[in-house]
């Protein structure tokens, strides 16, 4: 797995990009204009590059921001999930170490008024992990109040066998001070693993073209890849792959119909047929 996790430490204000695998770091670039809906943050490398566009109150009720800490030392990691039950979030491994526990932040998040959010705990015992794959759930300690701001997604019913090659995918993350998203066109698996030349593509990924839509630096590990039907919007995707914005490599995401029977077991999400 790729690794940049985004990690927050709160003197002032302090955002750093942590990365692994030997990868060069990301050069963080502070935005002024946090009205202008779509911007280039490394528009002189990489014109495709985007920080996308600004959420506006209820869009995406089911985006939840996660602070992971460590109980040991170390600095706390920012990941983002998707409430699929009042109980569960569904995200990506955010660390092999259990002995973690952090909280859940949901509702719209541009600072504004702090009724439309809610901030929940999970306990070390609440984050269960894939043993092969790279994806998560987390069970907050109480469930969530449904509001305008604060609702579950719905994942792939059973009977669902779509690839969704060629549909909009949306993806919401956040970075800096707001989350933002972007849509992008979803490729197939071989086109994929043509445009992608640092992974090796399975099935059980699913990827977005980011010169249909542009390349989103806006990325977090965990972001939510939603797909819309005649029923709405569905939760198809959770990111745990992406390059640095001078690369308009595909991002990449677990395919979340190849997990049901994980999910159904480590959580309490009921699929339809």
């Amino acid at each position: 797995m790729q690794f940049y996790s985004t990690v927050l430490v709160v003197i002032g204000i302090v955002v750093v990009s942590a990365i692994e695998s030997g990868v060069h770091q990301l050069p963080i670039k502070m935005i002024d204009d946090l009205e202008q809906d779509l911007r280039p943050l490394v528009a002189d490398s990489n014109p495709l590059a985007t920080d996308g566009y600004k959420v506006y109150p209820g869009q995406f009720p089911y985006h939840a921001q996660l602070y992971v800490i460590p109980q040991s030392s170390g600095p706390t990691l920012l990941y983002v999930g998707s409430l699929i039950t009042p109980n569960y979030i569904l995200t990506v491994t955010p660390s092999r170490n259990l002995n973690t526990y952090g909280y859940a932040i949901l509702g719209f998040d541009d600072g504004s008024s702090e009724e439309t959010q809610q901030r929940i705990n999970y306990s070390q015992g609440g984050l269960q992990l894939h043993p092969t794959r790279d994806i998560a759930t987390v069970r907050l300690d109480h469930p969530v109040t449904f509001t305008q701001f604060v609702q579950p997604i719905r994942l792939p019913s059973l009977s669902d066998t779509r690839t969704y090659e060629m549909m909009e995918g949306t993806i919401i993350s956040r970075r800096l001070l707001t989350s933002r998203y972007l849509r992008n066109q979803i490729m197939s698996i071989a086109d994929c693993q043509k445009e992608h030349p640092d992974r090796v593509i399975y099935s059980n990924h699913i990827c977005t073209n980011t010169y249909v839509g542009g390349l989103f630096c806006n990325s977090v590990f965990g972001s939510g890849l939603i797909v819309e039907d005649e029923n709405g919007p569905i939760l198809v995707g959770a990111l745990f792959s992406y390059n640095l914005c001078e690369y308009t490599y595909p991002l990449v995401y677990e395919r979340l119909s190849e997990h049901r029977d994980w999910i159904s077991m480590n959580s309490d999400y009921v699929f339809d047929f």
